[in-house]
């Protein structure tokens, strides 16, 4: 199986967890995958993440 690393997402989110700001994430999965951070481009239907949450989330989902 062909795991993704997902490198450049993960830089962000680090590090903005070590600037310490306070944003928001979406994570549509699947084919079609979509990372957004939050300012005005809010879809009811998406989850949200704080950094640290979608770091985890991303982490989690690579070693399945």
């Amino acid at each position: 199986m062909n795991k993704k690393t997902y490198k450049t997402i993960k830089w962000v989110l680090k590090q903005q967890i070590d600037k310490g700001l306070k944003t928001l994430w979406t994570w549509e999965k699947g084919k079609n995958e979509n990372f957004t951070c939050i300012y005005e481009n809010f879809d009811d239907k998406l989850p949200i993440f704080t950094p640290t949450q979608l770091l985890k989330q991303i982490e989690d989902a690579n070693t399945k």
